[in-house]
């Protein structure tokens, strides 16, 4: 049998998602080449994805692809896509958050980067944004990634590997700008009505809405909001609208593929010095299963931005402060540190406990 181009990869559970990872060195350097590749390995364009790797779920059909950094203060590069289902497209236009927790167990695994007891911590840049995070991950004596029975995570069956995500100010990472829309809050018309957001850009960005404005509660689960294509074809009429609000700030052009939409529950209340609230993220496909990573770093800096929607619950600035999000399976927290330098709102890091698990390492044939 012969196969156009065979490509040694790993699938690997990142946080609440799972994605095929591979080196760069496996892929040609030609970009359209490269995604025709992936895209065969993930068995797109297909509902099903039934002839390849993909689980015909946007949370299963992503790829990550790691290099070895050439820069002294970077240890691997790292490149995620959002890989088209029904679609013959990847949108590298954000990053995957919650993959970016299997990062550094594959450069481990795939000898990109050496272990040290009893920690080993990963420098990673994602390509995405150009930001950079870190990966700190506990180690065994033989030097193998420690697995914890205590790092099951909300949205996840069964334990995987410890993995602490250190986001190095994430602020301004798709429009270099924190509020890229110029305003706290925004006010935008569709068929008549008025929807309030907050537009936040730190670690990807997303626009912000209260869930009374749908007639919502806010935790309704994520298969009812599917289930509800007015509100479905809604919330991309404002991902359009959020798009054009931002390019006409910025005066470039913004994709609404680069927006995330995420409504929350007009109930926020603080519990052991964290702030709690309940939300939902709608992507273009399903409604987020758990919740995204990049998500809770935006939503957590959202909370302390004066004048914000969020921002009502007075949570101290300048000091370190936690966030804790409820979400259909469960609950993530972060942990941030931020500043007012000139006025504004500097996020310094957010951190997020997530674990990761390589799941198959081998070939793949495209």
């Amino acid at each position: 049998m012969t196969y156009y181009h065979p490509v040694s990869c790993a699938i690997v559970r990142g946080g609440t998602t799972k994605g095929l990872f591979i080196n760069t060195q496996e892929l040609p350097g030609d970009k359209m080449q490269r995604d025709a590749i992936i895209l065969t390995l993930m068995g797109s364009p297909d509902l099903r994805q039934i002839n390849g790797l993909g689980g015909g779920d946007p949370l299963t059909s992503k790829v990550a692809l790691i290099k070895q950094s050439e820069n002294p203060d970077v240890d691997v590069e790292y490149l995620s896509g959002e890989v088209g289902i029904d679609e013959g497209v990847i949108n590298y236009s954000t990053m995957c958050g919650n993959l970016a927790s299997g990062v550094g167990i594959f450069a481990l695994a795939t000898g990109l980067i050496a272990a040290e007891y009893p920690q080993t911590k990963i420098r990673i840049r994602n390509m995405n944004t150009g930001k950079k995070l870190e990966a700190l991950i506990p180690m065994s004596p033989d030097l193998t990634p420690l697995i914890k029975d205590c790092m099951e995570i909300d949205g996840v069956k069964g334990v995987g590997s410890e993995i602490q995500l250190t986001f190095i100010e994430p602020g301004g990472s798709i429009t270099g700008e924190i509020l890229p829309s110029g305003n706290p809050i925004d006010t935008l018309s569709i068929n008549d009505k008025d929807y309030r957001c907050s537009i936040v850009d730190c670690g990807t960005l997303y626009a912000f809405f209260p869930a009374d404005q749908f007639n919502l509660t806010g935790d309704e689960q994520p298969e009812l909001l599917d289930l509800n294509e007015p509100f479905k074809e809604l919330v991309e009429q404002l991902r359009e609208a959020v798009a054009g609000l931002i390019s006409q700030h910025l005066d470039r052009p913004l994709l609404a593929k680069q927006i995330k939409i995420a409504i929350y529950a007009d109930f926020t209340r603080m519990v052991d010095d964290h702030k709690e609230l309940t939300a939902r993220v709608i992507n273009r496909y399903k409604t987020h299963k758990a919740f995204p990573v990049t998500g809770a770093i935006c939503i957590s800096t959202a909370c302390v931005i004066p004048g914000t929607l969020l921002n009502t619950c007075n949570i101290s600035k300048g000091i370190e402060y936690n966030v804790l999000i409820k979400h259909s399976e469960g609950v993530i927290s972060t942990n941030s540190l931020s500043e007012i330098i000139d006025g504004k709102v500097n996020i310094k890091y957010t951190s997020v406990n997530r674990s990761a698990r390589i799941i198959m390492a081998g070939i793949a044939y495209a």
